[in-house]
């Protein structure tokens, strides 16, 4: 068993076959969840429980650790703060995924485990913590990122979001790369076209901004700034501005050093004249007797840069004014441009860039065009392969999620997806956006005889789930995700149909870790692992718990979840039958 971090990883993960998986959760103080620790296995797990037991706050935990917005709300009534920690076991190919991202971040990567802590206070002070280090919510939702995908009934409403649909083709034709570079050729135009616009603007805003840039630049050039030049000024102001208490000063050391009868130099001869008698008598006294030689030499060096001082210290009015008045005008230019001279002369040459561009907008204008033309014409070049890419496979696309749906009990089911522009005959720039030239729409018939429509008009909330379904099991093997969440995806349907979608996320788990929030027995008899969240009473508070069932209680849940409330002989032999018991 491992402590990290808060979290025991007591999870046997030695039969992974080397599969990323979320092996443990806690939560704390979480909504109406007062401390909450849960292992997760490989394979399908399914959560059940009677409604309003808590089963989407465990959804919510976990969308913290993925790095989903936070809110004081979550935190229990008496409590400070809220805590929810993961553990997840690492796979080789996530292992070096979040490796490279945590060592570009500084964090510290750790072997084949990835740990995480969210701790959301009512102070607002919220904390994130990977692999034990403090980080930001970026790095979090960096390093999760491709982890977990969680499923829910909101994924419903966004398949009806059309823009959505182009992305969903584009993971499902693995155009990532093609369209990155994409990207970054649209943004090149993108770029140029911003610039010839602001090249193109007002022309008398241009020639307004190209004489205020001339009037500040000339007010710098005259200035003639030097850098260092300022610290210099304040210590040539402070000499002439004390000139008469230098001198008097420095004359008085002078007269009490070497000058006046009783000096100090005086002294320190006839204190060597003495010392001169005695030396060859002890080593010391000649050694003390040099050492005062010594001090007199200095004594006199001082004397002599002291009547230096006293010489070249004379007031001089007109020189203090004059620098006086260059101090005020560096000041003025500071408080204008800058509060160092390094500062401003940087400031200076930033406008005559600017200056430069602007008085010469018109060559530059033409410039930018045949840069504009070509990136343009590199941009739609990439825009058509694009395209093409997509119109093939959306065909493909269509036909697989039709075999998907014919699983799922749609047996007429038709997809298309309709493009537009509808062919790729003369594209051009106006047609270029962020995603390439396609607008794409899914249209759906669910019956004979009708033809497709958008989903928005004709699917229902049954049929949502299950297009919605279709389209994980047809992604998954183009994936890189490890862990599927499904939160009640199987809202709208029932009776053989059901068995059907349990099938499906059933098979989906052979090789991706699933754990299903489900309300229908036919899915929860297909897990391998299943646990029930109930809410209880402990001193007068209510509380929501998860307990991993055994075989019997599991009959006994499979039997509520066909009966509801009443529980019966033969409800318990369904429930047997549908866990093949």
């Amino acid at each position: 068993m491992k402590i990290c971090s808060g979290v025991v990883c007591s999870v046997p993960v030695h039969d992974l076959e080397d599969k990323t998986m979320l092996t443990h959760l806690v939560i704390r103080n979480f909504a109406i969840i007062h401390h909450l620790e849960v292992p997760f296995y490989k394979g399908l797990t399914v959560l059940s429980g009677e409604t309003g037991a808590g089963k989407s706050i465990v959804i919510d935990a976990l969308n913290l650790l993925l790095g989903g917005r936070a809110s004081t709300d979550v935190i229990r009534g008496d409590a400070d703060e809220a805590v929810v920690e993961g553990c997840f076991e690492l796979s080789a190919f996530h292992k070096r995924r979040t490796q490279s991202i945590l060592e570009e971040l500084g964090v510290e990567p750790g072997d084949n485990e990835l740990l995480i802590r969210r701790i959301i206070a009512r102070s607002g002070r919220n904390k994130v913590f990977v692999n034990g280090c403090l980080t930001t919510l970026g790095t979090l939702q960096a390093v999760t990122s491709g982890l977990v995908d969680i499923s829910g009934q909101h994924e419903h409403i966004s398949l009806l979001d059309v823009p959505r649909h182009l992305d969903i083709l584009d993971e499902f034709a693995a155009l990532n790369c093609l369209r990155d570079e994409y990207t970054g050729s649209y943004s090149t135009v993108q770029n140029f076209r911003k610039e010839l616009e602001s090249l193109r603007g007002d022309v008398r805003e241009r020639l307004h901004r190209i004489d205020f840039l001339k009037y500040q630049l000339g007010e710098i050039d005259a200035a003639k700034l030097k850098l260092g030049e300022d610290d210099e000024l304040e210590a040539e102001f402070l000499r002439l501005k004390n000139a008469e208490k230098i001198g008097d000063s420095t004359q008085r050391a002078t007269f009490l050093i070497y000058d006046g009868e009783a000096s100090a130099v005086s002294k320190l001869s006839e204190a060597s004249n003495a010392l001169a008698k005695i030396e060859h008598v002890d080593p010391k006294i000649a050694e003390l007797h040099a050492r005062l030689n010594d001090a007199r030499y200095l004594m006199e060096d001082v004397a002599r840069e002291l009547s230096e001082f006293t010489d070249s210290a004379e007031s001089d009015p007109a020189r203090l004014d004059a620098v006086q008045a260059r101090l005020e005008a560096l000041k003025l230019l500071k408080r204008k441009h800058g509060h160092e001279i390094a500062i401003i002369l940087e400031e200076a040459e930033r406008m005559r860039e600017e200056l430069d561009r602007l008085e010469n907008a018109e060559e530059r204008g033409a410039e930018l065009e045949k840069k504009l033309e070509k990136a343009e014409r590199a941009a739609i070049e990439l825009a058509v392969q694009l395209s093409g890419e997509r119109r093939e496979a959306a065909s493909v696309f269509a036909r697989a999620l039709e075999r998907e749906l014919h699983d799922l009990n749609m047996k007429s089911a038709k997809l298309s997806v309709q493009f537009a522009p509808e062919s790729l005959e003369g594209p051009n720039a106006t047609m270029l956006g962020a995603k390439g030239i396609d607008t794409v729409e899914f249209q759906f018939s669910p019956n004979p005889g009708e033809s497709p429509k958008p989903l928005a008009k004709i699917a229902s909330g049954g049929e949502l789930s299950r297009i919605m379904l279709a389209m994980k099991t047809v992604l998954r093997e183009r994936d890189t995700i490890a862990t599927y969440i499904f939160d009640e995806v199987d809202t709208g349907i029932g009776g053989s149909t059901a068995d059907l979608v349990g099938s499906k996320i059933a098979g989906t788990s052979i090789d991706h870790q699933v754990i299903c929030i489900t309300h229908l027995p036919q899915i929860a008899s297909r897990g391998e692992h299943h646990y029930r969240v109930e809410k209880v009473i402990t001193a007068d508070r209510t509380e929501s718990t998860l307990r991993l069932l055994d075989v019997e209680e599991r009959i006994e849940e499979i039997a509520r979840m066909l009966g509801g409330a009443r529980v019966s002989d033969k409800t318990r032999v369904a429930a047997q039958e549908l866990l093949g018991l």
